[in-house]
């Protein structure tokens, strides 16, 4: 509702009080014409009078309401408690205007009745039994802080989101954007849980199956590891993973995890760790086993063919100086793993001992400055790598890489090349210098206006360094070469 309906909605009582006035008005003028006149039809101006009582009457209710209800709980509607306080004062008003009308009309007095009689006192309790139990209600809901508006609450089968408490009803907004209308009495006689008071904080649980020959201290160290790089769970407190059960065909762990969102989107926070959990189990070759009545018979899908493999890493400038001998040993011990949509394959700051030659899919470079913001470098597709450094040199990861969509990767491991190094010393020079190539053409992009002589100088520099890094990580010669 905008601006301007909200005014037209608030001032509505005001005209037609006035025109109550004016009707009143018109009557009174009449009447005192016809009195003047000698009052000949006594029993018109007889009639007159009442109706002059009554749309003065209606008039004088309407500014009332408007005065004391209306305009005062239009400024509180944020307030759970005040639909239910305007509608007890509106109902005050309409009763207590019925009473004068009953009586200046057809000189019914209802004051005596009202506080002596015992019998209609007990005629009117019975009667308005549930409605006075769901307005009574409604009073303890607010006075005792049970719910308020925006709170997530379940009664029976039932949740949503607390739109309004009023004198007989409490509305919740469903997730399917649906309006529940319970009656007051169903939060006091049923059991009612909050989900928002006294603290939004809650716990999401989820429930995954893991194979029997799959270490449980791994299937932890996975599932937490996904919490850590999950925006939506926090990190204080910190989640856990419990083993559940033993089940027919798996362990069964809980992961239960933390997190401060509105319950309306709780089937969006599982889903993404539903999806998280696949694909960091399909990596790390976790099985979530299929039900023992089930024939499986099992395909090592992520173990790449030799010769796929080997001309993947031949396609890989930096290892051009590697036989292929040498690329078959590297070969033999790289895996393909496959990454979701927006997962982190690598932190910057972190450690690493890998490389990644992306196959399908792209992924997302992103720097953080020293400032801490975070900046889009370039976007990589299949055929490109990343991480050569943290592979050759155990250098910390100097970007982050995500994945902009499902991404399947050939990932390297440092411990390819001990053996081949170990045969061959010399290749860390050689590896040395292309790497040292690579990185003076990126440290160029930065700086055009560099000499040839100084690019140069930084090259060889470069290549020394990288040389004595490669040397050192791999344990091939711990003196540091000169040339």
């Amino acid at each position: 509702m905008d601006i301007a309906q909200m005014r037209s909605r608030l001032f509505k009582p005001l005209f037609s009080a006035f025109v109550f006035y004016l009707i009143a008005g018109a009557l009174k003028i009449t009447i005192i014409v016809a009195k003047a006149n000698g009052g000949e039809l006594p029993q018109f101006i007889g009639i007159g009078e009442k109706a002059f009582t009554l749309f003065s009457t209606l008039g004088t209710v309407t500014i009332l309401r408007w005065l004391v209800a209306d305009a005062p709980f239009s400024m509180l509607r944020r307030y759970t408690v005040a639909p239910l306080l305007k509608s007890i004062i509106t109902l005050l008003i309409y009763f207590g205007a019925a009473i004068v009308l009953l009586h200046r009309l057809f000189g019914i007095n209802l004051t005596p009745l009202l506080t002596t009689s015992a019998v209609l006192t007990g005629v009117l309790a019975l009667s308005l039994q549930e409605t006075l139990k769901n307005l009574f209600t409604g009073l303890w809901i607010n006075m005792e802080r049970i719910v308020a508006k925006g709170d997530w609450v379940r009664v029976a089968d039932k949740e949503g989101q607390v739109m309004e408490v009023t004198w007989r009803t409490t509305r919740l907004l469903t997730r399917e954007n649906n309006c529940i209308y319970l009656p007051n009495r169903m939060l006091a006689e049923g059991v009612l849980e909050n989900c928002s008071h006294p603290t939004p904080l809650h716990v999401v649980e989820v429930v995954v199956g893991a194979g029997y020959h799959e270490p449980p201290n791994k299937v932890k160290e996975v599932l937490l590891d996904i919490a850590r790089n999950t925006d939506s769970v926090l990190k204080k407190p910190e989640p856990e993973v419990l083993i559940g059960n033993f089940g027919d065909s798996s362990i069964n762990y809980k992961f239960r995890a933390w997190i401060d969102v509105s319950q309306s989107i709780l089937p969006l926070v599982r889903d993404d760790l539903y999806s998280k959990i696949w694909y960091a189990f399909r990596r790390n070759s976790i099985e979530i086993p299929f039900p023992v009545r089930t024939i499986h018979y099992k395909t090592e899908e992520d173990a790449p063919s030799g010769e796929m493999s080997l001309a993947a890493l031949r396609e890989i400038d930096f290892l051009g100086p590697l036989s292929d001998e040498e690329l078959k040993k590297v070969s033999s011990s790289s895996r393909i793993n496959l990454f979701g949509k927006g997962e982190v394959i690598v932190r910057q700051g972190d450690t690493g001992d890998t490389c990644y030659l992306i196959r399908s899919g792209s992924v997302d470079v992103v720097l953080k400055d020293e400032s801490g913001d975070e900046r889009f470098i370039t976007n990589l597709k299949p055929g490109d790598f990343f991480g050569e450094m943290s592979l050759l040199a155990g250098d910390p990861r100097t970007a982050t890489v995500i994945a902009r969509e499902d991404t399947s990767c050939l990932v390297i491991a440092s411990q390819a090349f001990q053996g081949v190094f170990v045969e061959n010393p010399d290749l860390a020079e050689r590896l040395s210098e292309l790497l040292a190539r690579r990185l003076s053409e990126l440290n160029n992009v930065k700086s055009e206006a560099a000499s040839e002589k100084d690019k140069k100088e930084a090259e060889k520099s470069a290549q020394k360094n990288i040389m004595n890094k490669i040397k050192r990580f791999f344990r091939v010669d711990q003196g540091v070469i000169e040339h």
